[in-house]
Protein backbone atom coordinates (compact mmCIF):
# COMPACT_ATOMS: atom_id res chain seq x y z
CA UNK A 1 0.00 0.00 0.00
CA UNK A 2 1.36 3.39 -0.97
CA UNK A 3 1.51 6.05 1.75
CA UNK A 4 -0.52 9.18 1.09
CA UNK A 5 1.10 12.51 1.82
CA UNK A 6 -1.03 15.60 2.11
CA UNK A 7 0.57 18.92 1.39
CA UNK A 8 0.15 21.38 4.23
CA UNK A 9 -1.46 24.35 2.51
CA UNK A 10 -0.39 26.57 5.42
CA UNK A 11 3.29 25.71 5.09
CA UNK A 12 5.56 28.50 3.88
CA UNK A 13 7.29 28.07 0.56
CA UNK A 14 10.87 26.87 0.38
CA UNK A 15 13.28 29.63 1.40
CA UNK A 16 10.48 31.82 2.79
CA UNK A 17 11.28 34.13 5.69
CA UNK A 18 8.80 33.34 8.45
CA UNK A 19 8.08 35.39 11.55
CA UNK A 20 5.89 34.37 14.45
CA UNK A 21 4.04 36.83 16.62
CA UNK A 22 2.43 36.10 19.98
CA UNK A 23 -1.34 35.98 20.30
CA UNK A 24 -2.17 39.27 22.00
CA UNK A 25 -5.94 39.49 21.68
CA UNK A 26 -7.55 38.25 24.91
CA UNK A 27 -10.71 37.15 23.08
CA UNK A 28 -8.63 34.99 20.71
CA UNK A 29 -6.85 33.42 23.67
CA UNK A 30 -10.17 32.66 25.38
CA UNK A 31 -11.63 31.12 22.21
CA UNK A 32 -8.61 28.84 21.78
CA UNK A 33 -8.63 27.81 25.46
CA UNK A 34 -12.36 27.04 25.34
CA UNK A 35 -11.92 24.97 22.20
CA UNK A 36 -9.47 22.82 24.17
CA UNK A 37 -11.77 22.25 27.18
CA UNK A 38 -12.16 18.53 26.43
CA UNK A 39 -8.42 18.07 25.74
CA UNK A 40 -6.85 18.72 29.15
CA UNK A 41 -3.29 17.98 27.99
CA UNK A 42 -3.42 20.36 25.03
CA UNK A 43 -5.19 22.99 27.12
CA UNK A 44 -2.50 22.77 29.82
CA UNK A 45 0.24 23.17 27.22
CA UNK A 46 -1.53 26.17 25.69
CA UNK A 47 -2.25 27.83 29.04
CA UNK A 48 1.31 27.31 30.31
CA UNK A 49 2.79 28.64 27.08
CA UNK A 50 0.50 31.64 26.67
CA UNK A 51 0.88 32.71 30.31
CA UNK A 52 4.65 32.35 30.38
CA UNK A 53 5.87 32.80 26.80
CA UNK A 54 7.80 29.54 26.97
CA UNK A 55 8.43 27.40 23.88
CA UNK A 56 6.65 24.08 23.49
CA UNK A 57 9.98 22.25 23.34
CA UNK A 58 10.84 23.55 26.81
CA UNK A 59 7.43 22.70 28.28
CA UNK A 60 7.66 19.15 26.92
CA UNK A 61 10.75 18.55 29.07
CA UNK A 62 8.89 19.08 32.35
CA UNK A 63 8.54 16.06 34.61
CA UNK A 64 5.48 15.44 36.77
CA UNK A 65 7.59 15.64 39.94
CA UNK A 66 8.49 19.25 39.07
CA UNK A 67 4.88 20.44 39.06
CA UNK A 68 2.66 17.98 40.96
CA UNK A 69 2.74 19.93 44.23
CA UNK A 70 2.98 23.38 42.63
CA UNK A 71 0.80 26.10 44.12
CA UNK A 72 -0.30 29.46 42.80
CA UNK A 73 2.69 31.79 43.01
CA UNK A 74 5.32 29.06 42.72
CA UNK A 75 8.15 29.46 40.22
CA UNK A 76 9.74 26.54 38.40
CA UNK A 77 13.18 27.19 36.94
CA UNK A 78 13.91 25.81 33.49
CA UNK A 79 16.76 26.04 30.99
CA UNK A 80 15.67 26.96 27.49
CA UNK A 81 16.70 24.41 24.88
CA UNK A 82 17.28 26.95 22.11
CA UNK A 83 19.25 29.58 24.05
CA UNK A 84 20.55 27.59 27.06
CA UNK A 85 19.45 30.55 29.19
CA UNK A 86 17.54 30.24 32.42
CA UNK A 87 13.84 31.03 32.46
CA UNK A 88 10.96 30.55 34.86
CA UNK A 89 7.54 28.96 34.62
CA UNK A 90 5.22 30.93 36.89
CA UNK A 91 2.30 28.99 38.32
CA UNK A 92 -0.47 31.58 38.22
CA UNK A 93 -4.16 30.83 38.86
CA UNK A 94 -4.88 29.86 35.23
CA UNK A 95 -1.86 27.55 34.98
CA UNK A 96 -2.66 25.98 38.36
CA UNK A 97 -6.27 25.29 37.38
CA UNK A 98 -5.30 23.72 34.05
CA UNK A 99 -2.53 21.71 35.75
CA UNK A 100 -4.88 20.33 38.41
CA UNK A 101 -7.54 19.40 35.82
CA UNK A 102 -4.92 17.57 33.78
CA UNK A 103 -3.36 15.72 36.72
CA UNK A 104 -6.78 14.65 38.03
CA UNK A 105 -7.66 13.11 34.66
CA UNK A 106 -4.31 11.50 33.85
CA UNK A 107 -2.41 8.61 35.41
CA UNK A 108 1.25 9.62 35.60
CA UNK A 109 4.13 8.77 37.91
CA UNK A 110 6.44 11.50 39.20
CA UNK A 111 9.19 10.36 36.81
CA UNK A 112 6.97 10.67 33.71
CA UNK A 113 7.08 13.63 31.39
CA UNK A 114 4.19 15.91 32.27
CA UNK A 115 3.19 16.29 28.63
CA UNK A 116 4.01 13.19 26.61
CA UNK A 117 6.06 14.54 23.68
CA UNK A 118 5.11 11.55 21.51
CA UNK A 119 1.43 12.53 21.25
CA UNK A 120 0.32 14.95 18.53
CA UNK A 121 -1.40 18.15 19.57
CA UNK A 122 -4.97 18.86 18.56
CA UNK A 123 -4.22 22.51 17.82
CA UNK A 124 -1.23 21.87 15.57
CA UNK A 125 -2.08 20.72 12.06
CA UNK A 126 0.19 17.90 10.98
CA UNK A 127 1.37 17.52 7.40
Amino acid sequence: MKAMHRKNRNAPGKGANVTVDPIRNLKDIQVIAQSLDDKTRDKLLFIMGINNGIRITDLLKLKVQEVRSARVGDIIRITETKTRKGNVLVINAQVHKALQEYLQNTVLSDKDFLLNPDIAFSFIESG
